[in-house]
């Protein structure tokens, strides 16, 4: 159960730092220590360090083509994902197996929870970073992601979960 707990603060830290602070110089070593931290006092070392790489490689691919798509657009000109929406992906990774746990049971709640979260953390992030926007009309943008995270949170849960069963 400290594993659970343990997991869900550490992203509780990362998300704001990510978003918030979003220097790379902070966002990167911090989310290398939380890597390190999960993977020494959290995680199955086993199995994990493939996990996180693959969820890490999709998700930063996907944002990839959501930013080259217009969906996202990074503020500075780039049609690449900015340093720390790709360090949050790794940060989210680590939460799928442990602090998320509760929702590899319901895929269905996991589903809805994707289509309104997702996009919200989207926007939010958005809003409080500063260098990134969604694109106009809003409601396009809020209703791909909405798609994109109804699909991908359920998919990586299951995921999660036959790798949890198979590990233990």
């Amino acid at each position: 159960m400290w594993r659970f707990f343990a997991n869900a603060i550490l992203f509780d830290i990362a998300w704001p730092v990510c978003v918030i602070i979003a220097r790379p110089w902070v966002v990167v070593p911090f989310t290398l220590a939380s890597l390190g931290f999960h993977l020494i006092f959290v995680a199955n070392l086993r199995s994990e360090p493939l996990w996180l790489a693959g969820i890490f490689l999709f998700g930063v691919g996907v944002d990839s083509v959501l930013f080259h798509l217009g969906v996202l657009q990074n503020l500075s000109g780039s049609s690449w994902p900015p340093i720390w929406l790709i360090c949050l992906w790794l940060n989210f990774a680590m939460t799928l197996r442990y602090s998320l746990v509760l929702l590899q049971r319901n895929l269905w709640l996991a589903t809805l929870l994707g289509g309104i979260f997702g996009p919200f953390s989207y926007y939010t992030g958005a809003l409080l970073n500063g260098t990134v926007e969604l694109h106009r009309p809003l409601w396009q943008s809020i209703l791909v992601l909405s798609v994109l995270w109804a699909v991908m949170l359920p998919a990586f849960l299951r995921l999660a979960r036959a790798l949890n069963t198979t590990s233990r």
